[in-house]
């Protein structure tokens, strides 16, 4: 029998903001993420969320779909629009009709989807994968940037 893997240590400690205008899925999915390692905020709304991620941008975004004023899938529109936020991992939470809010979710932009009532270890496996990813992706694009300045180091001290 495989072992299952060590989720108590993430690829990193990340900034995750969770969103949803029920509380005690707010305090749930902190509390898992938490004991992870994981800094967490939080937003009961999705203009809340809007302006904490303008103000400073988290790794990754967990993020309720049926919620007052903006839904999540708004939200998640807007995120992609920006080129500030587009790369910012966004996982989708509902508890709606599964199927229509997963296909919603995708079409908006959203990374991956749980439905409620999330399983913890589930939501583990899944922040850990989104976070796999975005740090591949951060470390392509400092690789990028250090090839870019080399190059310019180099034409410059060309004669």
């Amino acid at each position: 029998m495989t072992a299952l893997p060590n989720l108590s240590s993430p690829p990193c400690r990340a900034k995750v903001l969770v969103v949803d205008d029920e509380p005690v899925f707010r305090e749930l999915e902190s509390s898992v993420l938490g004991e992870l390692g994981h800094q967490v905020i939080q937003a009961s709304n999705g203009e809340e969320a809007l302006r904490l991620i303008g103000e400073d941008p988290p790794d990754l975004v967990l993020l309720d779909i049926m919620m007052p004023g903006l839904t999540g899938i708004e939200v998640c529109r807007q995120l992609r629009k920006e080129k500030s936020t587009r790369t910012i991992p966004v996982i989708v939470v509902s508890g709606v009709d599964a199927k229509k809010a997963l296909e919603e979710s995708i079409i908006a932009g959203a990374d991956d989807f749980l439905a409620k009532p999330i399983d913890s270890l589930e939501l583990m496996v899944r922040v850990r994968s989104m976070l796999r990813v975005r740090n591949i992706h951060d470390q392509e694009k400092r690789v990028e940037a250090y090839v870019k300045h080399l190059q310019s180091m180099r034409q410059v001290k060309k004669p």
